[in-house]
Protein backbone atom coordinates (compact mmCIF):
# COMPACT_ATOMS: atom_id res chain seq x y z
CA UNK A 1 0.00 0.00 0.00
CA UNK A 2 0.88 3.41 -0.81
CA UNK A 3 0.49 6.88 0.35
CA UNK A 4 1.72 10.14 0.02
CA UNK A 5 1.84 12.29 2.96
CA UNK A 6 2.39 16.39 2.82
CA UNK A 7 5.28 16.82 4.31
CA UNK A 8 5.84 20.46 5.93
CA UNK A 9 9.00 19.41 7.74
CA UNK A 10 6.38 19.83 11.35
CA UNK A 11 5.64 17.61 13.94
CA UNK A 12 2.19 16.76 12.75
CA UNK A 13 3.73 15.30 9.35
CA UNK A 14 6.24 13.37 10.96
CA UNK A 15 4.09 11.42 13.15
CA UNK A 16 1.92 11.05 10.19
CA UNK A 17 5.13 9.44 8.89
CA UNK A 18 5.50 7.11 11.69
CA UNK A 19 2.10 6.40 12.10
CA UNK A 20 1.49 5.15 8.50
CA UNK A 21 4.56 3.29 8.67
CA UNK A 22 3.68 1.32 11.49
CA UNK A 23 0.85 0.43 9.54
CA UNK A 24 2.48 -0.87 7.09
CA UNK A 25 2.36 1.80 4.43
CA UNK A 26 4.95 2.94 1.45
CA UNK A 27 5.04 6.38 2.76
CA UNK A 28 5.69 8.86 -0.24
CA UNK A 29 6.49 12.40 0.88
CA UNK A 30 5.59 15.11 -0.53
CA UNK A 31 6.66 18.94 -0.01
CA UNK A 32 4.99 21.78 -1.15
CA UNK A 33 7.10 25.24 -1.82
CA UNK A 34 4.44 27.97 -2.25
CA UNK A 35 6.83 30.52 -1.58
CA UNK A 36 6.05 31.23 2.31
CA UNK A 37 8.16 32.72 4.51
CA UNK A 38 9.30 29.31 6.32
CA UNK A 39 10.20 27.63 3.16
CA UNK A 40 13.78 27.00 3.59
CA UNK A 41 13.31 26.37 7.46
CA UNK A 42 11.37 23.52 6.13
CA UNK A 43 12.32 21.76 3.84
CA UNK A 44 15.22 21.69 5.81
CA UNK A 45 13.66 19.74 8.42
CA UNK A 46 11.57 18.36 6.18
CA UNK A 47 14.75 16.80 4.66
CA UNK A 48 16.55 15.80 7.88
CA UNK A 49 13.15 13.90 8.73
CA UNK A 50 12.87 11.98 5.71
CA UNK A 51 16.60 10.71 6.31
CA UNK A 52 15.53 9.70 9.51
CA UNK A 53 12.80 7.29 8.06
CA UNK A 54 15.17 6.41 4.96
CA UNK A 55 12.75 8.26 2.54
CA UNK A 56 13.37 11.27 0.13
CA UNK A 57 10.92 13.44 0.06
CA UNK A 58 9.44 15.27 -3.48
CA UNK A 59 9.54 18.34 -3.75
CA UNK A 60 6.63 20.80 -5.56
CA UNK A 61 7.27 24.29 -6.39
CA UNK A 62 4.46 26.60 -6.63
CA UNK A 63 6.03 29.86 -6.28
CA UNK A 64 3.00 31.73 -7.83
CA UNK A 65 0.84 30.75 -5.33
CA UNK A 66 2.73 32.76 -2.65
CA UNK A 67 1.93 35.83 -4.72
CA UNK A 68 -1.61 35.85 -2.78
CA UNK A 69 -1.85 37.94 -0.01
CA UNK A 70 -1.24 36.64 3.13
CA UNK A 71 0.89 36.73 6.60
CA UNK A 72 2.53 33.03 5.14
CA UNK A 73 4.21 34.69 2.53
CA UNK A 74 4.47 38.66 2.96
CA UNK A 75 6.38 39.67 5.80
CA UNK A 76 4.67 43.23 5.25
CA UNK A 77 1.42 41.59 6.16
CA UNK A 78 0.56 40.58 9.84
CA UNK A 79 1.55 36.91 10.44
CA UNK A 80 -1.18 36.02 13.29
CA UNK A 81 -3.91 38.22 11.91
CA UNK A 82 -3.54 38.04 8.03
CA UNK A 83 -2.16 34.22 8.16
CA UNK A 84 -5.17 33.01 5.99
CA UNK A 85 -4.29 31.97 2.69
CA UNK A 86 -7.44 30.91 0.60
CA UNK A 87 -7.71 27.39 -0.46
CA UNK A 88 -4.09 26.58 0.40
CA UNK A 89 -5.47 22.96 2.12
CA UNK A 90 -7.44 22.46 -0.93
CA UNK A 91 -4.54 23.05 -3.41
CA UNK A 92 -2.46 21.25 -1.41
CA UNK A 93 -4.46 17.79 -1.58
CA UNK A 94 -5.18 18.57 -5.13
CA UNK A 95 -1.58 18.64 -5.92
CA UNK A 96 -0.49 15.66 -3.60
CA UNK A 97 -3.48 13.49 -5.40
CA UNK A 98 -1.93 14.66 -8.85
CA UNK A 99 1.25 13.24 -7.44
CA UNK A 100 0.05 9.95 -6.04
CA UNK A 101 -1.94 9.72 -9.35
CA UNK A 102 1.37 9.82 -11.13
CA UNK A 103 2.81 7.09 -8.72
CA UNK A 104 -0.34 4.35 -9.16
CA UNK A 105 -1.80 5.53 -5.66
CA UNK A 106 -4.88 5.84 -4.38
CA UNK A 107 -4.52 7.58 -0.52
CA UNK A 108 -2.98 11.17 0.10
CA UNK A 109 -3.01 12.11 3.87
CA UNK A 110 -2.74 15.96 5.78
CA UNK A 111 -1.84 17.08 8.90
CA UNK A 112 -5.27 18.90 10.17
CA UNK A 113 -5.42 19.07 14.00
CA UNK A 114 -8.58 18.94 15.90
CA UNK A 115 -10.33 23.23 17.05
CA UNK A 116 -10.21 24.07 12.96
CA UNK A 117 -9.61 28.17 12.65
CA UNK A 118 -9.69 28.42 9.16
CA UNK A 119 -12.92 26.79 7.06
CA UNK A 120 -10.31 24.06 5.27
CA UNK A 121 -9.69 22.18 8.19
CA UNK A 122 -12.84 20.65 8.66
CA UNK A 123 -13.78 17.32 8.19
CA UNK A 124 -16.86 18.28 6.55
CA UNK A 125 -14.18 20.15 4.10
CA UNK A 126 -11.70 16.98 3.39
CA UNK A 127 -15.03 15.06 2.47
CA UNK A 128 -15.84 16.91 0.05
CA UNK A 129 -12.79 17.69 -1.46
CA UNK A 130 -12.66 13.27 -1.60
CA UNK A 131 -15.80 13.63 -3.45
CA UNK A 132 -14.32 16.77 -6.32
CA UNK A 133 -10.53 15.23 -6.32
CA UNK A 134 -11.85 11.55 -6.75
CA UNK A 135 -14.42 13.17 -9.39
CA UNK A 136 -11.40 14.68 -11.45
CA UNK A 137 -9.70 11.85 -11.39
CA UNK A 138 -12.36 9.36 -12.79
CA UNK A 139 -11.38 7.24 -10.09
CA UNK A 140 -11.45 6.68 -6.09
CA UNK A 141 -8.90 8.91 -4.37
CA UNK A 142 -8.78 8.51 -0.77
CA UNK A 143 -8.03 12.01 1.35
CA UNK A 144 -7.17 11.16 5.09
CA UNK A 145 -6.72 13.51 7.82
CA UNK A 146 -5.47 10.90 10.56
CA UNK A 147 -5.10 13.82 12.90
CA UNK A 148 -8.00 15.42 12.62
CA UNK A 149 -9.37 14.41 16.12
CA UNK A 150 -6.38 15.19 18.47
CA UNK A 151 -5.03 18.58 19.43
CA UNK A 152 -1.22 19.39 19.78
CA UNK A 153 -1.13 18.67 23.04
CA UNK A 154 -2.20 14.78 21.77
CA UNK A 155 0.36 15.13 18.83
CA UNK A 156 3.31 16.49 21.49
CA UNK A 157 2.79 13.52 23.59
CA UNK A 158 2.29 10.74 20.31
CA UNK A 159 5.84 12.49 19.64
CA UNK A 160 7.49 11.83 22.16
CA UNK A 161 6.15 8.21 22.42
CA UNK A 162 7.49 7.49 18.92
CA UNK A 163 10.45 9.17 19.69
CA UNK A 164 10.28 11.57 16.49
CA UNK A 165 13.32 13.22 16.10
CA UNK A 166 13.14 16.77 17.77
CA UNK A 167 14.50 18.23 14.02
CA UNK A 168 10.92 19.51 13.47
CA UNK A 169 10.09 23.32 12.73
CA UNK A 170 6.48 24.98 13.17
CA UNK A 171 6.96 29.11 13.09
CA UNK A 172 5.37 30.53 10.27
CA UNK A 173 7.94 33.47 10.11
CA UNK A 174 10.84 30.98 9.41
CA UNK A 175 13.48 32.91 11.81
CA UNK A 176 15.85 30.57 13.40
CA UNK A 177 14.50 31.56 16.70
CA UNK A 178 10.32 30.94 16.58
CA UNK A 179 8.58 34.38 16.50
CA UNK A 180 6.25 33.40 19.22
CA UNK A 181 3.75 35.60 17.46
CA UNK A 182 2.09 33.68 14.44
CA UNK A 183 -0.66 30.81 14.99
CA UNK A 184 1.89 27.89 14.89
CA UNK A 185 3.73 29.10 17.68
CA UNK A 186 1.08 30.01 19.85
CA UNK A 187 -0.40 26.67 19.57
CA UNK A 188 2.73 25.15 20.41
CA UNK A 189 3.70 27.25 22.90
CA UNK A 190 -0.09 27.10 24.57
CA UNK A 191 0.58 22.80 24.47
CA UNK A 192 4.01 23.16 25.81
CA UNK A 193 2.61 24.90 28.89
CA UNK A 194 -0.33 22.76 29.29
CA UNK A 195 1.77 19.30 29.36
CA UNK A 196 3.85 20.90 32.09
Amino acid sequence: MKIVVLASGGIDSALMIQLFKNEGYEVLPLHINYNQLAENQEWKSCQALCKSFSLEPYKMDIPGFGSLPSGLTNNKLDIYKDAFLPTRNLTFITLAAAYAHSKACDSVAIGLLANPIFPDQTKEFIQKAEISISQSLGKPMKILAPLIDLDKRDILRLADEFNIPKITYYCHAGTDIPCGKCISCKERIAAEIALK
